[in-house]
């Protein structure tokens, strides 16, 4: 009989349940061991019928014509991914959100398919398969090329394919410098992208700002021509990759689409920006795709409140700093400093301030736009805008 709301389903789940857990606890309190491990520096004792039924390896092991009768000492594995490994034979499930790591997560995948455990492997590949992202699929695709792990690069191969047809570079996962990815691994990543566009440039200029810096060589072109040098593209390509800048590249794809401005616009009525409160104001962007920029649109002061006696002044002079820079990990990079003088700009409208030097944005690069007011602008109010349009172009 079942008691009410108790299906016999649920009764036997749970029956097995306790005898999984039991088996376990029979493995941690020593109770009938009859073959141990030697993982790093620790012992795991086990029972031999149990591990051979989860896993063909296993009863090779200790059932086959060379059956190990001492201690099988393991040096390819970790103790704790062993002791993962262990878990999931005894009690059939395990928790992959309380594994540490990638690479031990990888590790416990090649474990499944060292003692080929066909549902633990199958469990990992599915737990890859739902929680690779941009932030972590160059660090498990490297990590998984190195130990030959077929499935996972598969899958870590589609997912980059998704990332560059939509435009994506992953330029600030590689500058994070978390994980340098290896030259075999780049090698691999544009073999099988034979479309060489202007994100994947964008990501091989990152890769070779880092490799630079792994191997202690200055940036510059005829560093990154060095470490370029074994990765299978055409040369035009490399040269490419080599000479762009901050101020120097064309994109492969043209300019077809001409200049569109970014306009601002006031939003909403709020305390407008005081020179004296603050003497400066920084916005941070990034771009998912190549972005020049040539010139700069600011608001222009507020008028300021006259006596009647005051003679009503039409324009003013501007003077103010610009300052971009780009950040790489923890680090800032100036890429444009210079202070600019503007005449004649008229109260409560807005001026284009026109860079020195035109400017390249790189997709997924974070970067900061500092301006800075002049002393003779102490006092003076400026309107607080934000972004209201943005252009969709190369």
């Amino acid at each position: 009989m079942c008691s009410q709301g108790t299906t016999a389903q649920e009764i036997v789940e749970n029956q097995h349940a306790e005898f999984e857990q039991r088996f376990n606890e029979m493995r941690k309190k020593k109770h009938l061991v009859d073959c141990a491990f030697r993982v790093e520096e620790d012992i795991y004792h086990c029972h031999k019928l149990i591990l051979s039924a989860a896993s063909p390896v296993f009863e090779t092991m200790f059932y086959g014509a060379l059956a190990e009768m001492k201690t099988v000492q393991i040096a390819d594995i970790k103790s704790s991914v062993f002791e993962r490994m262990l878990d999931y034979i005894y009690v059939g499930n395990i928790d992959f959100d309380g594994i540490q790591n990638i690479e031990e997560l990888l590790e416990l995948y090649y474990c499944a398919e060292k003692y080929m455990i066909d549902s633990l492997h199958e469990k990992c590949v599915n737990y890859f398969g739902k929680n690779i992202k941009p932030n972590n699929v160059l660090k498990i695709l490297d990590i998984a090329y190195r130990m030959n792990l077929d499935d996972i690069i598969y899958s870590c191969m589609c997912v980059l394919k998704h990332f560059f047809s939509s435009g994506m570079s992953l330029c600030n996962i590689i500058l994070e410098r978390s994980h340098h990815l290896s030259k075999s691994c780049v090698d691999l990543i544009l073999e099988d992208n034979f479309e060489v566009k202007d994100n994947i440039i964008c990501m091989i200029r990152a890769w070779c700002i880092t490799e630079c810096e792994q191997n202690r060589l200055e940036i510059n072109s005829d560093s990154m021509k060095t470490v370029l040098q074994d990765i299978e593209l055409p040369d035009t390509l490399k040269d490419t990759i080599a000479e762009c800048s901050f101020t120097n590249f064309t994109p492969i794809a043209g300019d077809n689409a001409g200049w569109i401005p970014v306009e601002r616009i006031h939003y909403k009525a709020v305390r407008p920006l005081i020179i004296g409160d603050e003497m400066d104001f920084e916005a941070n962007i990034s771009t998912n795709r190549f972005i020049v920029i040539k010139s700069l649109n600011l608001n222009s002061r507020l008028l300021p409140q006259l006596k009647v006696s005051d003679v009503r002044q039409e324009t003013y002079t501007e003077k103010l700093t610009v300052e971009i820079s780009s950040k790489h990990s923890n680090d800032r990079k100036k890429i444009y400093h210079k202070e600019h003088v503007i005449c004649d700009v008229a109260f409560n409208d807005r001026l284009q301030l026109g860079l020195s030097e035109q400017i390249v944005f790189f997709p997924d690069v974070v970067y900061f736009i500092r301006i800075k007011w002049d002393a003779d602008s102490l006092g003076y109010e400026y309107p607080r805008s934000i972004l209201s349009a943005y252009g969709k172009c190369i």
